[in-house]
């Protein structure tokens, strides 16, 4: 596996969340995956899943870790996020209905991404998207 170009620990708590998201959407830019300017849907979906992280993987104990690592690999950018949590598979969540305050994160993640997993040997969340595909006017190039 290649070099990540990324890579950021935080201890679980939200506290912490701020200063690595920033630092990995200009991580982002600087390589060239999301344009300056447009990186919203970008933003969202790392910040989903960082929270994601902290709140259920790792259940907002700040004695446990999450980490963020960007690789180049091809045509795309891998985004891990692990946690130190039980894991979870995101093709079985379900999109909230409209009364559900929690469970919009991973289907917005999958909506965005090219794809998304969850590798349990690693226990991380895998999100693979190429260059621009989080562009203006949309999650996705068609």
């Amino acid at each position: 596996m290649t070099k990540p170009f990324f890579v950021r620990e935080l201890r679980s708590s939200m506290d912490a969340l701020g200063d690595t998201l920033k630092s990995a959407l200009a991580a982002l830019v600087e390589r060239g995956w999301v344009e300056s300017g447009h990186t919203f849907y970008a933003q969202l979906c790392l910040e989903e899943a960082l929270v994601n992280a902290i709140t259920h993987g790792n259940q907002c104990n700040e004695c446990l870790k999450v980490r963020i690592e960007m690789t180049e690999e091809g045509e795309y950018c891998l985004i891990r996020v692990y946690d130190q949590g039980a894991g979870f598979t995101p093709e079985r969540v379900a999109l909230p209905n409209l009364e559900q305050l929690n469970g919009r994160g991973v289907c917005l993640i999958r909506y965005c991404m090219d794809e998304v997993s969850y590798n349990h040997e690693e226990n991380c969340l895998e999100m693979k998207m190429r260059r621009n595909t989080l562009c203006k006017g949309g999650a996705r190039h068609e």
